[in-house]
């Protein structure tokens, strides 16, 4: 699978095109999971076609109030008050579908009012596929397609430069905090981002509110009730490391895990134990295979990736060599008992993995 363009090198591009035009392209197709992106493409078209007198008519298909016949009409039939239109059409998937190996109503309108010059079309959504013919027929006929992936919210794995604060969502909030003249540090933008996730709309509010005053009390409510990550907790236990990781858990079961479906916060303890215990088993599983590998004679590399570990694991990759097989069994036995009491209605919650960290700091053999 080809790697996704950076969204913010498409916007970019996207925007320098917009403005060194004057007139809009026959179709915009905006994709993409990182909908401030598309949304804010989507208002940069408007204005342009506000400047050029077109009739502009947005349709939102989720919109309880939506009328196909009423999309079908504006793309059709000729503008009452201006000479082309702009028909904004958002989660248009559904409508584009062949039924009974038919073309959709919706693709024949697109088409026809591609070819008789009506004004511009406008796709907009997550899943809008780049492998539709008609997608593909509007490229050919001068479209712009421009996906929005999520910023990543961590430097990638094979990145030399592991900060947080190098990571592609920080680097986007410091640059958007200059455009508004909200003074950010790297640091504050790293709280900023694990606080509200990876959300850009949701940030960008946040910024508004910096610009506005009251940052000091922003950052305190913000320390107390940012988001917390099972894989931070993971790692950090792994790495026996007790304060970070006691730092983590109240993080975690105080503020919750983010849900990357619909960016809410999943604060059901049953639940964090759950998807945190998911988390550590395969981890502790694979270290312990790793580890009887040492023992067998392999390297470190090689028991690595015997037990499946990757280089880009550099927590679990290190901690292989900081503990002997019987450690590894131990701390296994431990998250099982953990999860057998979790399954049988006994009552677990962060403190019993706070338990873990010390317990599992204590196993770590510091090698001299």
């Amino acid at each position: 699978m080809a790697k996704e363009a950076d969204p913010r090198a498409e916007w970019n591009t996207f925007e320098g095109a917009l403005a060194g035009s004057k007139r809009l392209a026959p179709a915009y197709l905006l994709r993409g999971a990182e909908r401030w992106f598309r949304d804010r493409g989507v208002n940069r078209i408007v204005e342009l076609a506000k400047a050029t007198e077109l009739e502009i008519c947005r349709h939102d298909t989720k919109d309880p109030e939506f009328r196909a016949q009423a999309l079908l009409d504006d793309l059709t039939s000729v503008g009452m008050f201006a000479s082309e239109r702009l028909v904004v059409v958002a989660e248009p998937e559904a409508l584009l579908k062949k039924s009974g190996g038919d073309e959709s109503a919706l693709t024949k309108a697109i088409r026809g009012f591609v070819a008789r010059k009506g004004g511009t079309v406008v796709l907009v959504s997550d899943g809008l596929r780049a492998d539709l013919a008609i997608v593909k027929e509007l490229v050919a006929a001068g479209a712009e397609l421009r996906s929005f992936r999520k910023l990543y919210e961590r430097p990638p794995p094979w990145a030399r430069n592991a900060d947080p604060r190098s990571s592609e969502l920080v680097e986007w909030l410091l640059a958007r905090a200059r455009e508004r003249g909200v003074k950010l540090t790297p640091d504050q933008a790293v709280l900023l981002s694990h606080a509200q996730g990876n959300d850009l709309a949701a940030l960008d509010d946040q910024l508004a509110a910096l610009a506005a005053g009251g940052a000091a009390e922003l950052f305190a409510r913000l320390t107390s009730t940012g988001a917390g990550s099972p894989g931070d907790v993971c790692d950090a236990l792994l790495a026996g490391e007790t304060p970070r990781t006691v730092q983590a858990i109240e993080t975690l079961f105080s503020g919750g895990m983010r849900r990357e479906k619909d960016g809410g916060r999943e604060t059901d303890h049953n639940a964090l134990v759950a998807i945190l215990s998911g988390y550590l088993r395969p981890k502790v599983r694979s270290g312990l295979a790793a580890a009887e590998f040492l023992r067998a004679g392999l390297s470190a590399d090689e028991a690595a990736k015997e037990a499946g570990i990757t280089a880009f694991d550099r927590t679990l990759r290190a901690a292989i060599e900081q503990r002997p097989p019987e450690q590894w069994r131990g701390m296994l036995d431990d998250l099982l008992a953990i999860e057998r009491r979790a399954r049988t209605g006994g009552e677990v919650d962060g403190n019993d993995f706070v338990r873990l960290a010390l317990r599992w700091s204590r196993r770590v053999r510091v090698k001299r």
